[in-house]
Order: C-alpha cells, then structure tokens, then sequence
C-alpha cells in the first residue's frame, strides 16, 4: 500500500508539473512567433482588426476590434496569447470575462483566427477568420 501511495504522489506531482509548464516558451520561440506575428492584422470582409504586440513579457498581447480605429473607440477587446508549438493560444476563461479556447496561427502570408465553442469539450472550432496584414 504504501509504494502505492507514493507512486500516485509521483504521478499528481508530474502532473502538477505539466500543467504550470504546458505554456513554457524559450526565448527563441519568443522571437520567431513575435516575427511571425506581431502587428496589425485586418479583415475588411468583417471589419475586424488584430493588432499583436509581445513587449517585454512572455505572451502576446492581443486587440481585437471592428470598424474604424479611433481614440474613443471604447470597443476593444485585450486578451492574453501564450506561444505554443508555434500557435498563439488564448485558453478558455470562465470566469465573467468569459472567452473560449481560440487560437492563431499563420498560413502563409495570413493568420487564421479560430474558436472553438464555450463550455465544451468538443475540439472542433466553430468560428474562423483569415486575416492579412493592413497596409499604412
């Protein structure tokens, strides 16, 4: 009983481990998503718009609008991206800011911007939008 119990202690530990690590990023994968997509992103189709920016910290930020950019433009959304195999993640939050799992990631010269549902464990994404990079 007792190597039992410490072969599930072993294991609760491990996982405990991948969790607080399941976002780990180096500073080189840093570096090349910042290159791949940090920016301003537009899809005039919906007019929406992607600006990522990585500052100094390790994840992206993200604002995300529509229409036209102003300064009392008080409709934004901020979210919070961790990089993972080379994908931008945005985890599901539940609490009242409430926003689900989604992700981006680059296809050639675009980035697709995709959701799955809220409260589900169905991993298919129900919301996807290609964005190019806007022009000055």
């Amino acid at each position: 009983m007792k190597r039992v119990k410490h072969c599930n202690i072993g294991i609760l530990i491990a996982c405990m481990f991948w969790a607080f690590t399941g976002f780990a990023q180096t500073k080189a994968e840093l570096k090349a998503s910042k290159k791949l997509f940090e920016g301003s992103w537009v899809n005039k189709k919906a007019q929406r718009h992607l600006t990522i920016s990585f500052d100094d910290a390790d994840y992206a930020t993200i604002n995300d609008w529509h229409g036209k950019w102003s300064d009392d433009n008080n409709t934004i959304d901020a979210y919070k991206a961790f990089v993972n195999k080379g994908i931008l993640v945005m985890p599901e939050d539940k609490t009242d800011l409430r926003c689900p799992y989604c992700e981006i990631l680059r296809k050639e010269n675009a980035l697709l911007y995709r959701c799955r549902g809220m409260n589900t464990k169905d991993k298919r994404f129900i919301e996807q939008i290609l964005f190019v990079r806007e022009k000055n």
